[in-house]
């Protein structure tokens, strides 16, 4: 009875507690809803794509991003914040991925950048992006689109497209006497070429002054070149004749360049000065032409193996007038004189059947230089005959007496006031007439009115004198760069003289076997056209043969 009492007792307390608690608590249940204070996401700037190249395209194996600010001016920081990307089109090759974004508080910027990396199988086409901002609540950033071009891979090409051995005021290449290499870099191909470095090895006995043995650059554009100068010294302890110098050449992939082997010569024609190598201007796709510091007729010199042992060549090329006259300034050189009369050197002892021994090449010639080897070269004329031939070949100033108007040679220590200590020109004709050779064929790039290829002495004394002409005697055929009154003007971008260039580029294209006739009417319709391209000036070479060789002199070859 006792537990009986005791279990209804229980029952009954909890009924009372039950009718308490609805007594004090209305119907249904209680909901506490928390505050929501949303940020606000704005594009502070336009979305922009950056990549390294400069191209504004992603090129194969490069890292690219898109970029873009956003300003929070809403009510509450941002939180939880995702970026997310997605591109169709020419996707091939391309990596990219969405990503977590820090917090942004109420009334900050933030700058956001989508990484992009692409490997070696994309394609030319173009890529769609969409980027966006997520927020968990839906206050996120507006999806973005751009549309970004994308390239295959092109391959680039290192490689030493020429090169050209420098002194000051030329001279030859000699022992324990500095000189400079100077070497043309360039990217022949359309790919761009990253990380580079050039490597110039010399060997012992040899020694490089500049500290320049490596040079880098962090890129090279298609066509692009880069002109390195080193400066170079042989020692007493090289006994070789030939220095060979290799050059190497390594980039990015370590397979898109071409390593370069150089020989230079004890005692070889060094160049008067260096060139300038002018930056490539920049198109979509440039035409890549090969650079040179050098001409075309400089290179690929006809061959002829079979010598004239009788035949001998006379060469002269006065550039460098101010450094023997302290009156004249640099204007008054000769531009391109020394490297007239050095490849015309190659072409007498390579094409034109002259034995080197036959040779005679003076360069800066003084006075007596040049008194001295025409005198020498008359004797040895005489001790042949008429067995004997003689190419004269002149490059310099020349300048007409204002009285007499005879034309002269001008040695570069003679100033024009001076003409009596100059070499008078038909006398120069007539010794050699005198010594029976039975053939003598003159190049004279030079003008006898006063001018010169820049200003020359005319400008020291500003008069423009017409030189008289005089018979010639003997078997003398005189090729001339200009008319009596006309200026001999250079060809700047081939480096040479006018008259000269046409001259070697004739002797070049026919291998030397052309007659005087075609020879003559080839520089001469070549000059009278770029005289007039170039320099908007005439210039219009001449003929003059000995009476002795007319109606002959037409049909004479070397």
């Amino acid at each position: 009875m006792r537990k009986l009492l005791l279990f209804f007792s229980l029952i009954l307390a909890f009924i009372c507690a039950k009718s308490q608690s609805e007594a004090l608590t209305p119907a249904g249940s209680l909901n506490i809803t928390k505050e929501v204070k949303p940020p606000i996401l704005n594009l502070v700037s336009a979305v922009s794509f950056v990549e390294p190249s400069g191209n504004n395209a992603i090129d194969a194996d490069e890292r690219c991003k898109i970029i873009f600010t956003v300003k929070n001016s809403g009510m509450g920081d941002g939180i939880g914040l995702s970026g997310k990307i997605n591109a169709t089109g020419s996707t091939a090759g391309l990596s990219y991925s969405g990503f977590s974004i820090p917090t942004i508080k109420v009334g900050t910027t933030t700058t956001i950048e989508f990484p992009i990396t692409s490997n070696m199988d994309t394609e030319d086409g173009t890529a769609e992006f969409v980027v966006e901002i997520t927020e968990p609540n839906g206050f996120g950033l507006d999806k973005q689109y751009l549309n970004v071009s994308t390239r295959k891979f092109v391959s680039p090409m290192l490689e030493i497209v020429d090169y050209s051995v420098t002194g000051n005021n030329a001279g030859v290449l000699e022992k324990k006497s500095p000189f400079d290499l100077q070497l043309l870099l360039q990217n022949t191909q359309y790919g761009l070429a990253e990380n580079i470095e050039m490597t110039i090895n010399v060997p012992a006995g040899v020694f490089i002054l500049s500290g320049n043995e490596t040079t880098s650059f962090e890129f090279m554009k298609a066509g692009e070149q880069q002109s390195v100068v080193c400066q170079i010294i042989v020692s007493d302890k090289f006994t070789q004749d030939n220095i060979p110098i290799k050059v190497s050449i390594s980039e990015k992939y370590g397979k898109y360049s071409k390593n370069k082997d150089i020989n230079l010569k004890i005692n070889q024609q060094l160049a008067a000065g260096k060139i300038d190598v002018k930056p490539v201007v920049e198109n979509n796709k440039p035409d890549i032409v090969i650079g040179s510091l050098t001409s075309d007729v400089d290179k690929n010199i006809p061959v002829n193996n079979s010598k004239t042992p009788n035949r001998f060549a006379l060469i002269f090329g006065n550039e460098d007038y101010h450094s023997y006259q302290r009156t004249l300034n640099s204007e008054a050189d000769v531009a391109f004189a020394i490297n007239d009369a050095s490849v015309f050197k190659e072409y007498c002892v390579n094409a034109l059947g002259v034995e080197e021994r036959n040779v005679t090449l003076i360069t800066n010639a003084t006075v007596g230089a040049m008194s001295r080897a025409i005198e020498t070269t008359c004797k040895l004329l005489k001790q042949k005959g008429s067995n004997a031939e003689l190419i004269f070949y002149y490059a310099g100033h020349g300048f007409p007496d204002e009285v007499t108007k005879e034309p002269y040679i001008i040695p570069v220590d003679v100033s024009a006031a001076n003409l009596s200590a100059s070499i008078k020109l038909y006398d120069l004709y007539a010794m050699l007439s005198n010594t029976g050779a039975g053939k003598i064929t003159i190049f004279m790039d030079a003008c006898f009115s006063g001018g010169g290829r820049e200003a020359g002495p005319l400008a020291v004394r500003g008069v423009k004198v017409e030189p008289k002409k005089e018979t010639l005697n003997g078997n003398i055929v005189v090729f001339s760069a200009t008319k009596n009154d006309q200026t001999a003007l250079p060809y700047d971008k081939q480096q040479h003289g006018m008259f000269t260039y046409f001259l070697l580029k004739k002797l070049q294209q026919s291998s030397t076997q052309c007659s005087y006739q075609d020879l003559y009417e080839f520089i001469n319709d070549g000059v009278s056209e770029y005289s007039l391209r170039v320099h908007s000036k005439d210039q219009n070479p001449e003929i003059n043969a000995a009476q002795n060789v007319l109606g002959m002199w037409n049909d004479w070859h070397f």
